[in-house]
């Protein structure tokens, strides 16, 4: 085993990396330049080619020998796969919460719920992302299984990419996101297990149709 140092500074890039690609600030396809991003973050290359391995492993990046490093493209079909699996994961940790809360638990998501209102009256989109993934984090916590809380985690950047896309979209997938996690809370607080799975299946449908066509949409542009 090797230790090392610098796997703070190494992670610390990544998420920088990381946060520019799920909001679009770097393109599907584009080439990532260490050299600028090193002199850019006063880092040494070496950290941000760590950095991007992580990135890799992400699937936010793609590595290709004597290319080097570009953003990750991601087609329709690789949306529609994602969401299937993403969902069918979803539903059981929902499934999970609603028959087993007990006291403070949905707390934490009565006052994002809040946040999230307040976000949506304001058009603040990145507030509404900001507050959309607090939740989701917050959901993975009650997986009670450490594998599945595991793959949530590991999906989590690339599921922050295809909600971003689909916010980006317009003020109704806010207010429609917003609806379900409304719909969502309510159907965890009155523990109605067979309503949750519908209700997840149907949304995970729509929602994988919204991504699937952002994917199609930056496709067309690239």
């Amino acid at each position: 085993m090797t230790f090392k140092a610098n796997d703070l500074l190494t992670e610390q890039i990544a998420q920088y990396l990381g946060k520019q690609i799920i909001q679009g600030e770097m393109k599907p396809g584009e080439r990532i330049q260490e050299l600028r991003i090193a002199s850019e973050l006063e880092v040494s290359r070496g950290s941000v080619r760590e950095a991007l391995l992580i990135l890799q492993r992400r699937h936010l990046v793609d590595i290709f020998p004597r290319r080097g490093a570009v953003v990750a493209s991601i087609s329709a079909r690789d949306v529609r796969d994602f969401f299937d699996l993403w969902f069918l994961l979803l539903e059981r940790v929902v499934q999970n919460l609603a028959a087993g809360w007990q006291n403070d638990d949905l707390a934490r998501f009565i006052e994002l719920m809040a946040q999230l209102e307040e976000a949506k009256r304001r058009d603040d989109l990145q507030a509404f992302y900001d507050y959309g993934i607090e939740f989701l984090s917050a959901l993975y916590r009650h997986a009670d299984n450490r594998y599945l809380t595991d793959t949530l985690n590991d999906m989590l950047p690339l599921t922050q990419r295809c909600l971003y896309a689909i916010l980006r979209a317009g003020q109704s997938q806010m207010e429609r996101t917003h609806l379900f996690l409304e719909s969502l809370l309510k159907t965890l607080i009155a523990r109605d297990t067979a309503r949750l799975k519908q209700m997840v299946a149907d949304f995970g449908r729509d929602y994988s149709q919204l991504a699937q066509s952002a994917a199609e949409a930056l496709e067309g542009r690239g």
